[in-house]
Parts: structure tokens; C-alpha cells; sequence
């Protein structure tokens, strides 16, 4: 009697995504926006409002023709870029505008799934 092998296991989604998420501080309204940035246009492009204190998330799937370009602005300031996170993790971002301009920082990052690294 044979025995046929283990189906092989499901690929990882989560690392074909990353979640980005950016917590507004202070009053000023914020907008967090992203988009693929490729040769020929391409889908998943955002532009959310920001609200102070909450967490707002995206989740960017992965593309092998395009790059993700994700910032944050508000009229009157140089908007901040934030760098893509790795796929499979998830990365949080702080935004606050001041009389010092617009700034964005880390503040957490963790992978995606209940695998822990």
C-alpha cells in the first residue's frame, strides 16, 4: 500500500500584505494617502482622512511591477513619506503638524499572523 504525500501547505498570505496604520496627533486635519507607483497605473490607491488619537489602516498588497508610495500632508506643510513596511508586517506611524512643520515617526511594528518572529 502507498501512501501519497502531504499536500503541500497553503502559501503565507500575509506575506504578500502589509498593513500600515498612522495615529494623527494634535488638531490639524491630516490625510494619509498611498498609491503603486509602477509604469502604467495601477489599482489600490487611498486618500483617508486622519482623526487625532485613532489608528488609521491600510492594507497594501504586494506587486511585482509597482512600489507603494505612502504619505502624509495637510495644506500649508511638506507632507512626510513614509517608508513602505516589509510584506508580513504591520507597521504603525505617528503624525503630528506643529509650528515645527509636519513630522511623522515608528512608533510600533509587528508581523502579521499568529507566526511570531
Amino acid at each position: 500500500m502507498f501512501f501519497a504525500d502531504a499536500p503541500p501547505p497553503p502559501a503565507n498570505d500575509a506575506a504578500r500584505s502589509a498593513v500600515v496604520c498612522v495615529k494623527a496627533e494634535g488638531r490639524r486635519p491630516l490625510q494619509f494617502s498611498g498609491k503603486l507607483e509602477g509604469k502604467r497605473p495601477q489599482p489600490g490607491a487611498f486618500d483617508l482622512p486622519l482623526k487625532p488619537g485613532v489608528e488609521q489602516c491600510n492594507n497594501l498588497l504586494r506587486s511585482k511591477i509597482a512600489t507603494w508610495t505612502l504619505t502624509v500632508n495637510t495644506p500649508g506643510f511638506t507632507p512626510c513619506r513614509l517608508p513602505a513596511p516589509e510584506f508580513g508586517q504591520r507597521v504603525v506611524y505617528s503624525a503630528k503638524a506643529s509650528a515645527r512643520g509636519l513630522s511623522c515617526a515608528p512608533i510600533h511594528k509587528s508581523p502579521i499572523g499568529t507566526w511570531k518572529k
